[in-house]
């Protein structure tokens, strides 16, 4: 993990304010707090995927655009948005 422990501690201070449960603050954890290692969700799972996305974008919606692409919480939350659109993909391709 690149970001010190007392980066992380005060993200997740953050995020918990922006509804995260420690749930998905552990998930979090499992990822090593890194983009490249965000999983595509199981079907089940949209909704928490979207509740983990919106609460990193409110952490980060007073920023600027180039600071929001440069943090950690948009580079998370750049990288749950695109696993969404891959499985919405993959299942609007097995509806053909």
């Amino acid at each position: 993990m690149t970001n010190s422990n007392s980066e992380i501690q005060t993200l997740k201070a953050r995020l918990a304010k922006f509804g995260l449960t420690d749930d998905d603050l552990s998930w979090f954890d499992r990822l090593q707090w890194s983009d490249a290692n965000v999983p595509a969700p199981a079907p089940h799972e949209v909704d928490l995927y979207l509740r983990r996305e919106a609460a990193l974008n409110a952490d980060i919606a007073k920023l600027g655009v180039l600071e929001r692409g440069e943090s950690l919480q948009g580079r998370l939350a750049a990288a749950i948005g695109a696993r969404l659109a891959d499985l919405k993909g993959d299942l609007a391709g097995e509806e053909d």
